[in-house]
């Protein structure tokens, strides 16, 4: 049951209304017996009992980390090689066997290959639908009680709303507990009409983003993608650039729906998504870019690494050898948690050396050398006498992070690290720009009118970023949750004027949007994760 089809729709509908009369007390358990059946209805009856054992693991180790128990620490750490080792072995079995392969070969030893891929087949087939997700969610929960930041949830209920509400277990945001606790339960929720309304506006504006949008760039992605061998020169960077937009509507626009869904309900959600595309560098692009998951690799991956005794000798070694100021120049340990942290992000998004490499380590080996190299760019800025305060520079930096961004994403879409080399191995076998002007382009599954609705979209789109980049030009500093400012921009125009606004939305979605028997609702790009 994705959440663009008329009986998802139907279904929250029916949540709504429900939760809406229901006394504010047993509230909180309508919204879990709907996050169990949404889950049902996503999942077949072994992925829903695995995905039991995967909570009630959880759960019964929380409690064995309060300070009653005796051994909180063994909790904790069997609790974590559980969530560890689940999505491991269910999701990324094939990954790692292949590694294998490849090192018994260089030994001259064959594995049975056959075999092994059968039962890896199996194994994956039996692993519960957004296992990624819920991992990352319950990890955060353990590691918070085991450091004594929350409270244990003995309330078995509440443990499972707060790890699966059931918007968000599509595809997150990826909250903390302290984010969700006396938001999913504690007061009632009353039904307010500003907040539906709202709602409702977020809703449709990320429907707009994926079927107006995503789905018709995925069109020339899967074009160029797929037979990229006759599309060679300037044809690559153009379907990499589709592609990041692609993937930003798609992922961006399921948050939108998700944060709206959730707000009618009375329940916040953090944001996800700043105006990426305004960032100036790629350390600023990826806090503005799925937020939710690089907090929680700062909070829980990234901080606790430099906090092991490995690292602390290291800082020792380093403030030995290197002096006592070596962070200002070479902060080995920092530059090597950044890159465990990278590395983790790329497995995490698939099990290919196509994803740890070009959404994980080329995107911290960029940023470690961004810092590395800024005495050399202020030096190179004072030598041309270059004013960092115009537009035209800022520009510059942010067209610069774009196309470093849309470099290392382009291996995300590719089907293996090998494929994605050829492909920019092509891109640079054929000079040939003209493709932008002989209309070259409307041969890439897009005709001349279907693209100039695309165009017009992201004209929508940009004209919408704009609006919601006003806040951080106003106050001076970049904060999450920008979405807001648009909305209250509409909210304060007219009513015949916001509802003409939104009609006309609406029918841009039923005339331009792309859905049929052809069209897969499930296909979120996120949705696999």
């Amino acid at each position: 049951m994705s959440l663009i089809t008329l009986e998802f729709f139907a279904f929250f509908l029916a949540v709504t209304v429900v939760y809406y009369l229901l006394p504010g007390k047993i509230q909180w358990v309508w919204l879990l017996a709907a996050g169990l059946f949404f889950y049902y209805k996503n999942a077949d009856t072994v992925q829903c009992l695995i995905f039991v054992l995967f909570l009630s693991v959880n759960y019964l180790a929380s409690l064995k980390m309060t300070e009653e128990s005796a051994h909180p620490k063994a909790a904790f750490r069997t609790a974590l090689i559980f969530d560890v080792m689940m999505p491991m072995v269910m999701k990324y079995s094939g990954f790692f066997f292949g590694i294998y392969e490849w090192i018994t070969h260089l030994f001259g030893h064959k594995a049975n290959a056959s075999l092994a891929y059968h039962y890896i087949n199996i194994i994956e087939r039996l692993c519960p639908p957004r296992i990624s997700y819920f991992a990352l969610i319950v990890i955060g929960y353990i590691t918070d009680v085991y450091w004594g930041r929350v409270k244990v949830q003995k309330n078995p209920g509440k443990f499972v709303l707060f790890a699966s509400f059931f918007p968000q277990m599509t595809s997150g945001p990826i909250v903390q507990y302290e984010q969700m606790d006396g938001k999913l339960w504690g007061s009632r929720h009353n039904l307010s009409y500003s907040r539906l309304i709202s709602g409702l506006e977020r809703v449709l504006w990320g429907i707009f983003k994926k079927l107006v949008i995503s789905e018709r760039l995925s069109v020339i992605v899967n074009e160029i993608y797929g037979c990229y061998e006759i599309y060679p020169g300037f044809y690559i960077p153009f379907a990499a650039a589709c592609f990041a937009f692609q993937l930003y509507t798609d992922f961006s626009g399921l948050m939108d729906i998700v944060l709206g869904l959730s707000e009618i309900l009375g329940i916040y959600l953090p944001e996800n998504f700043n105006t990426p595309f305004y960032s100036v560098s790629l350390a600023e692009f990826w806090r503005r870019w799925h937020i939710t998951l690089g907090e929680w690799l700062k909070s829980y991956v990234f901080y606790a690494v430099q906090q092991t005794e490995a690292f602390r000798k290291l800082r020792k070694f380093c403030k030995k050898k290197l002096g006592k100021g070596y962070e200002k120049k070479y902060n080995i340990p920092q530059y090597l948690g950044l890159l465990i942290s990278w590395f983790l992000i790329g497995l995490w998004h698939g099990g290919g050396w196509n994803y740890i490499f070009g959404v994980g380590l080329y995107m911290g080996v960029i940023i470690i050398l961004g810092e590395l190299c800024k005495p050399i760019l202020a030096w190179l800025v004072t030598l041309l006498h270059i004013n960092t305060e115009t537009f035209s520079y800022t520009l510059f930096k942010r067209v610069r992070t774009f196309f470093i961004f849309i470099f290392g994403l382009s291996f995300f879409r590719a089907e293996t690290l090998r494929e994605g080399l050829r492909m920019w191995k092509s891109a640079f076998s054929l000079f040939n720009p003209w493709i932008f002007f002989d209309r070259s382009i409307y041969q890439l599954g897009l005709n001349e009118h279907e693209f100039h609705i695309l165009l017009f979209s992201l004209l929508i789109l940009l004209t919408v970023s704009v609006i919601e980049h006003r806040r951080e030009i106003r106050e001076g500093k970049a904060e999450a949750g920008c979405m807001d400012e648009c909305r209250k921009v509409i909210s304060s125009q007219n009513y015949v004027f916001r509802l003409a606004l939104f009609v006309i939305l609406f029918i841009m979605i039923i005339t331009w949007g792309y859905y049929g028997s052809e069209y897969n609702s499930s296909d979120f790009i996120y949705g696999r994760f």
